[in-house]
């Protein structure tokens, strides 16, 4: 295949993965609703879902940033998004149990 050919393909499907995440993430934040296999470990519903979200728009912006001529800032940006995501998102989660 040629390279554009696969650069819009990966393209697509990054397009389809954020934009799944950000569905399930204003679920998430609007009804307190999260997926099943979640559900034991989460304590806090809107909490996870704006993890979610800082998460889908840190993936969309990084694929972003590297189309583009300068991606430097773009890329600070998704990274400061990605950390974000992941300290929102162990505050939502239950702490693990500790053995005896």
């Amino acid at each position: 295949m040629p390279g554009y050919v696969v650069g819009l393909l990966a393209a697509v499907a990054v397009a389809v993965v954020v934009f799944a995440v950000v569905v399930f993430a204003v679920i998430a934040i609007r009804t307190e609703w999260i997926l099943p296999w979640l559900r034991r470990s989460t304590l806090r519903p809107r909490l996870w879902g704006y993890s979610a979200l800082f998460g889908g728009a840190g993936l969309g912006l990084w694929c972003f940033a590297h189309a583009i001529h300068r991606p430097a800032l773009f890329s600070a940006a998704a990274v400061g998004l990605f950390v974000v995501s992941t300290g929102l998102s162990f505050r939502a989660t239950r702490p693990g149990r500790v053995p005896r």
